[in-house]
Parts: C-alpha cells; sequence; structure tokens
C-alpha cells in the first residue's frame, strides 16, 4: 500500500501539530483551481490497525497531479520540475455492502515544488487543510519533511503512478 501514501506526510503535520506558530518557511496558502480535474495518480485505503499510520490516516486516500508532476509520475522519474503540484485527499472509509467507498472529507493537502521559494523544505511547499478548510501546516520542516525524507530518490514524493 506504500504507492499512496503521500498521506504519510500529514503523518508529521497531525503529530506534531504542538509546534503550531512556529514557521519555519513558507505554505502555499490555497488549493490550485480545477486541482480535481488533473491526473489521477493513485487511490489507496488504510482499512485497520495493521498499517502503522492507520490512527492518523485511516481511510481512502486519492492523489491528483497536475500536468509536470504526471509526467514524471509516468515515468516514474527521480526529479519534478518547479511547477510540480500534488494533491492527497483523505475521506474516511465507508463499508457499503463489503465494498469501501469515501465517506466524509478528513483532510485535502498540496505539494508544490518550487526550489527557490522552498528551499528550506526540500524545494517542496506542503500545506493541508482539515475537512472545514482551516490550513494545519505551520512549520513544513517540522510537519511534513520527517515522512517525505523517507523518499529521497524519488524527490520527497512517497506516492507512485498506478497505471
Amino acid at each position: 500500500m506504500r504507492g499512496f501514501l503521500i498521506g504519510s506526510a500529514l503523518c508529521a503535520v497531525l503529530a506534531v501539530m504542538a509546534f503550531a506558530g512556529q514557521s519555519k518557511a513558507p505554505t502555499p496558502d490555497k488549493l490550485p483551481a480545477g486541482w480535481r480535474n488533473w491526473t489521477h495518480i493513485t487511490t489507496g485505503v488504510i482499512y485497520s490497525e495493521k498499517h502503522p499510520l492507520f490512527g492518523a490516516f485511516g481511510g481512502v486516500h486519492h492523489i491528483y497531479a497536475n500536468a509536470p508532476a504526471a509526467e514524471v509520475y509516468r515515468k516514474n522519474g527521480a526529479r519534478y520540475p518547479d511547477g510540480s503540484q500534488i494533491v492527497f485527499v483523505l475521506y474516511e472509509a465507508k463499508d457499503v455492502d463489503g465494498m469501501y467507498v469515501a465517506g466524509k472529507k478528513k483532510v485535502t493537502a498540496l505539494m508544490v515544488k518550487d526550489s527557490r521559494r522552498y528551499r528550506q523544505s526540500g524545494g517542496w511547499g506542503w500545506q493541508a487543510w482539515d475537512a472545514s478548510g482551516k490550513a494545519i501546516v505551520n512549520d513544513p520542516v517540522g510537519q511534513c519533511m520527517g515522512c517525505h525524507r523517507a523518499s529521497p530518490n524519488r524527490d520527497l514524493v512517497i506516492s507512485k503512478w498506478t497505471p
């Protein structure tokens, strides 16, 4: 299930909310228009306590990428160009007659590649919004990079393309 776990970036977000207010690097301020029409990269479900991220990220995961990011995903590339954007959406997993479907939205997150603007955070800007639309990332280095550092050979991108 590692292919869809961009959500592990949010693992750090939720785990270190106590450090809110200590902005160390800039964050994106809003979701890009039309992101829902971007390329769907992958979907996965964390459905039980067997998964280490179940507590924070149990649910249905959908990953979307804009055109520059989608091209790198398709090639299983290691470097994303500036302008790449990736959206992760986490929903509650709802069992409907034996089929897991997306329930209520829990979190929407964004990664934006801009090597100059986000140099303090590995060239990526991170932000996440809870279900009410409240931004929850104040320190992308402390809240996001911990999980993303596990993917150094993929330019800090955890999810993988599912053709």
